[in-house]
């Protein structure tokens, strides 16, 4: 007797045999039990499932003749049962639609047929393979005949393509999906089908066979018949590895080892080694990635260690081992560098070359520091303030006795204001020229920002300017005047910069805060009224007491005769002026709403403002 090879010899004979599709055995089984059997299935899914089994496998339920009807479990040694195994039964029969493409075959071999009755049957039943090869003349000379076929008729439709066949056909057929089969359970029939068999099969040999399957019984068991012409009765994983050239698991655990140690030289060792072998290095670096991606899952899921399918036995100690030294950015860098050095090698003259490099790279990457692990280095050696890190604010950091650290603002880009154009100096850019020199003529004003100055505090009867450049006369209450002006600054800087400290005067009188604006700086005055509720709470908290919060416009005075010197805001010594255009000018580009945002993200103030 001729061999069968086994992928025919272990074909599943009923729907309990057939592996990995539960759900569809199941619901054919309940339809048949029911008597809800549709006219019409389509089974999809991928090579090697069980599609065209199943179809077989329904045509016998139907069609058993021990059974007084239809029935989920056939006999399996009836003449029909045996001939519909055999492919030689008369009422049930198979067509290739690759071969009966054209409409003229379907007419001639299905549609003409239809109106004869079973010869011995109680159906006839139509299974087309590789339906979506139907021309589109086919499937709709099918169309009719689906939708309302004579009532001893089925058909049964198996694909590996469901989106080619037609939406007309699809919704008058029952569609039933099949899946990919785990490794698992492929591992599990392959064992089985072993110890009938009589042969004996490493354990890690039968997952390497699994692993090559792909998620097909019937690719498992070609390969599992190659491999027995191969070794014989006795099977070991370096002889699976040998005859189906798959990456044996000892070499890629060995990669990754060499990576973690940063061992250079072993990684060129190991690629030599995987040439020599003949591996596919496109396929060595899948199973590379598959590895990665089965330490990622056990690191996420410690429990899944002791899943077989995800790690064998056989690796459990290395693969723990392993674990210690990734972390999940290594794992999920390493996974990234690897699929594009599959990609890489597709076009690879010196596809050598490229593994080795792309394992030096992976050793490189191992050295790169998380940033957050480098920012807690730095501030435990001293370099870093404890502000930074987390996106806190700038502040003094521990370089040295008395040193300050400060970041500097970034640059911000804004559109032209419609009103006076501001040019904004970083400090140290440079001066304003003096009032009085001439500069070339531009079609707007344009106010010079510069930086405030600090200057040492003349006599007590003096005016004094803080680090902000905010007049404050001294007088008997300048201490819980400069403690309130502190703490506006710390609460709201921007506020402080565009309202406060642009006051010509600030007071302390008894239990009252009085702060004067110049007539020009009517507004500004607004905006202190309106700041009052939370401002005098403030000063209350500052001076241990209630406080009122008054805004006042300052009496006007005469401005001197002769060129009028460069006005440097608040807290220059120079007697405040009354109302002009020049102070209107400085008024409107401080209103500008452009200008506050700018105010608030850099501490610069608006020192001279002139109308060219």
């Amino acid at each position: 007797m001729a061999y069968q090879v086994l992928a025919r010899k272990w074909r599943p004979q009923r729907f309990e045999d057939v592996v990995g599709q539960g759900g569809v055995t199941r619901t054919l089984q309940n339809a048949i039990t029911g008597g809800r059997v549709a006219q019409a299935f389509v089974f999809a899914g991928p090579r090697g499932v069980g599609k065209t089994t199943s179809a077989r496998i329904l045509a016998r339920a139907l069609n058993c003749l021990a059974a007084a009807g239809p029935t989920p479990e056939p006999c399996g040694a009836c003449e029909a049962c045996v001939e519909i195994a055999e492919g030689r039964d008369m009422d049930v029969l198979e067509i290739d639609a690759a071969t009966h493409t054209q409409v003229d075959k379907v007419r001639e071999v299905i549609i003409s047929g239809l109106s004869m009755p079973p010869v011995r049957d109680r159906y006839r039943v139509f299974i087309i393979d590789e339906v979506h090869q139907l021309s589109s003349h086919s499937f709709n000379a099918l169309l009719k005949s689906i939708e309302e076929p004579p009532p001893h008729v089925v058909f049964m439709m198996a694909t590996t393509e469901l989106q080619k066949i037609p939406e007309t056909i699809i919704s008058r057929s029952q569609v039933h999906e099949f899946r990919t089969i785990s490794e698992r359970a492929i591992a599990g029939q392959l064992r089985k089908i072993a110890g009938a068999e009589g042969l004996q099969v490493d354990d890690g040999a039968l997952a390497l066979i699994a692993r090559a399957a792909d998620g097909s019984m019937r690719d498992g068991l070609t390969a599992f018949d190659q491999v027995l012409a191969f070794a014989g009765t006795t099977i070991t994983a370096d002889d699976v590895s040998s005859v189906l050239g798959l990456v044996g698991r000892d070499l890629l655990l060995d990669i990754m080892t060499a990576v973690a140690d940063e061992a250079g030289p072993a990684a060129f060792e190991l690629a030599g080694r995987a040439i020599e072998s003949g591996y596919d290095l496109r396929l060595l670096c899948r199973e590379l990635s598959r590895l990665v991606r089965d330490l990622m899952l056990v690191s996420v899921d410690p429990k899944r260690l002791d899943d077989a399918e995800v790690v064998p036995a056989g690796e459990r100690e290395r693969v723990r081992g392993l674990l210690k030294r990734w972390s999940h950015e290594d794992l999920l860098r390493a996974f990234d560098l690897i699929a594009r050095a599959e990609a890489d090698l597709r076009a690879a003259a010196e596809p050598r070359y490229h593994l080795e490099m792309a394992l030096l790279k992976w050793i490189h990457l191992r050295k790169l520091v998380p940033l957050a692990d480098l920012i807690e280095q730095l501030r435990a050696q001293g370099g870093l303030a404890a502000g930074h890190g987390r996106g806190g604010p700038a502040g003094p950091g521990p370089a040295g006795p008395g040193a300050t650290r400060r970041v500097a603002a970034p640059p911000v880009a804004r559109p032209p204001m419609s009103g006076p154009s501001a040019v904004v100096e970083k400090p140290g850019a440079g001066s304003v020229p003096p009032r009085g020199e001439s500069r070339p003529a531009v079609p707007a004003a344009r106010a010079a920002v510069a930086p405030p100055t600090v200057t040492p505090a003349p006599l007590a009867a003096a005016p004094v300017e803080d680090d902000e450049g905010s007049a404050i006369e001294a007088d008997g209450g300048t201490g819980a005047k400069e403690a309130l002006l502190a703490e506006i600054r710390r609460v709201k800087v921007g506020f402080y910069r565009m309202t406060v400290a642009q006051a010509e005067r600030i007071e302390v009188q008894g239990d009252r805060v009085v702060f004067s604006f110049s007539a020009a700086h009517k507004f500004l005055k607004d905006q202190l009224d309106q700041a009052k509720p939370w401002l005098e709470p403030l000063a209350a908290k500052v001076t241990g007491r209630r406080m009122q919060v008054l805004g006042v416009l300052a009496e006007g005075r005469a401005e001197p005769a002769g060129p009028v010197p460069a006005d440097d805001g608040p807290g220059s010594g120079q007697a405040p002026r009354s109302s002009s255009p020049q102070a209107d000018l400085k008024a409107e580009a401080l209103a500008d709403p452009e200008m506050k945002t700018l105010l608030e993200l850099i501490p610069l103030e608006i020192r001279d403002v002139e109308k060219m």
